[in-house]
């Protein structure tokens, strides 16, 4: 039944007891519709900007604490809330529904802060590049001395790596591929939640002209950014997955989310906006689930059959999607999986520093290789890391799950191409950049033929944006031409190969591996 009830929101201090009233410091008070959530009223107040699994409760990150007039737990809050905090009255706010007056502790757990590269590394031939930290770009110009001048003389172009997590601009010579200027900020649409999937449902629940907006507001900041330099701005090239771009320009996303999983338009794209005197691009996709961003960097790497590459080449971009492209100079086969919060920070932490983690608790003992904590740790977890954060069996999972879905979608790749040998494997993003390669072995999300094969390549979907625009500009590139590339590529669904299931269960321990079958054209 609905009624209109009072939520007191209180101080954030967690010393302070719940029935110590005469302490509480009141923040806010708030009138709330009893049959809503109490996400919803917060998200109105201003309170809170949102939740990373668009409220369907995975992600445990809003929870907030109720000091008087809490709600029974719901089975899902009793799943990934301990009982004792249980006990103390905290709960989900996109899952809790109080019936009458409460008063509320905003509880909500900290996102791990995400770095973002927004450069590609020179890639050597042989090397395992791990912890590649070195002076990139986060949150910050992109370290050129500073100019007495303005740059008036100086053509140059917008690249932009338009990711669900992250997003980078970065203002580009022309001529010479010198990055005059970057600009990043976190994607304000993860208010809807951190993953496509909860975009698609915020999209299609009446929020598309916001969530429009939001990214166009973005790249304006930047280009008012960049504009102040002086330099003449020939155009924009911008590179996303399928889903941020058909966001960016107001498609109806509906077709995205169900079977077939039909896109609106994947090929190249202008991006025409009022206020704008130079052109913009969206780089094309393959499919639904291989978008503008592998293709950018599949650009980058020259690893299109036709550019006289001979070896076999892997690409693999972990973030909130698992995109991997392989070609042995010849052919080139495609696919993605969904891989959630698990390579984003689902647990509190950078993926990278997951891995790591994880793979110190094998060696220490602490984890099994299925994937569960021993005792004491079995129920109530164990602090990892600096600062200390605290890893569940359900975070590890998260991840196992994440990891079995890429290393069974490396095989299948590798057996569609013919089983050849693997010469370099490229790992592209802020994952790739930051991962521990032995760390990786050792958990199996890569298999252990790959050793001294592992390069990182930092930001390939910026880079490729950049050589796309301006191949487009110069003459070099036309619409046919790269929609051609294309469609000679074979993209492939995960979940419709007959043998996807199998392996995905044989890689979901935390073991090292190698490929089971016709190893001889791996090793």
């Amino acid at each position: 039944m609905r009624k209109e009830i009072k939520i007191t929101v209180v101080s954030h201090d967690d010393k302070v007891n719940i029935g110590a009233e005469e302490k509480w410091d009141i923040l806010a008070i708030l009138t709330h519709d009893s049959s809503m959530t109490v996400m919803s009223t917060l998200l109105k107040s201003g309170l809170i900007s949102g939740s990373l699994c668009g409220g369907r409760g995975d992600c445990g990150k809003c929870r907030v604490q109720f000091m008087k007039g809490g709600p029974v737990p719901t089975a899902l809050e009793r799943s990934v809330i301990e009982a004792e905090e249980l006990r103390q009255g905290y709960r989900l706010s996109c899952f809790a529904r109080p019936k009458d007056d409460c008063v509320i502790r905003l509880a909500l757990v900290d996102e791990p802060k995400i770095s973002i590269i927004s450069h590609m590394i020179e890639m050597p031939q042989k090397n395992d590049q791990i912890s590649q930290r070195n002076g990139m770009t986060i949150y910050r110009k992109s370290g050129v001395p500073e100019m007495d001048e303005k740059l008036g003389a100086t053509d140059a172009i917008i690249a932009v790596d338009l990711g669900t997590t992250t997003v980078a601009m970065q203002f580009m010579d022309i001529s010479t591929g010198c990055v005059l200027d970057t600009f990043c900020e976190m994607n304000p649409q993860r208010c809807y939640g951190a993953d496509v999937l909860s975009r698609i449902k915020a999209s299609c629940e009446g929020h598309r002209e916001e969530l429009k907006r939001m990214l166009f507001n973005l790249l304006e900041r930047g280009v008012k950014q960049f504009s102040a330099l002086g330099a003449n701005i020939r155009g924009m090239c911008i590179a996303g997955n399928t889903t941020m771009e058909h966001l960016l320009v107001g498609y109806d996303v509906s077709c995205l989310g169900i079977s077939p999983f039909t896109p609106v338009e994947i090929g190249l794209q202008e991006y025409k906006q009022p206020g704008w005197d130079f052109p913009a691009w969206l780089v094309p996709g393959i499919s639904t689930f291989v978008g503008g961003d592998i293709v950018a960097g599949i650009y980058a790497l020259d690893m299109f059959p036709e550019g006289g590459l001979q070896d076999t080449v892997l690409l693999i971009d972990l973030g909130t999607n698992g995109e991997m492209a392989m070609t042995d100079g010849k052919r080139m086969v495609v696919t993605a999986t969904a891989a959630g919060p698990a390579f984003e920070g689902g647990a509190g932490m950078i993926g990278s520093d997951m891995v790591a983690n994880i793979a110190s608790l094998l060696q220490q003992g602490i984890l099994d290789e299925t994937g569960l904590l021993k005792e004491p740790y079995f129920t109530e977890g164990i602090d990892v890391g600096r600062p200390a954060v605290r890893m569940r069996n359900k975070e590890i999972r998260d991840l196992q799950m994440a990891k079995a879905a890429v290393r069974a979608g490396i095989e299948i790749l590798w057996k569609k191409v013919g089983c050849p040998q693997i010469k370099h494997v490229y790992l592209a993003g802020g994952f790739g950049y930051y991962l521990d390669v032995e760390a990786a072995f050792q958990i199996g999300l890569l298999p252990e033929y790959m050793h001294g094969k592992v390069s990182a390549v930092g930001n390939t979907s910026l880079a490729g944006a950049y050589r796309i625009g301006c191949d487009l500009l110069n003459g070099k590139m036309e619409k046919k031409k790269i929609e051609e590339k294309l469609e000679t590529v074979l993209s492939i669904n995960l979940a419709e190969q007959e043998e996807f299931e199998a392996l995905y269960v044989r890689y979901m321990d935390l073991q090292r591996s190698d490929f089971c079958e016709g190893q001889s054209g791996a090793v």
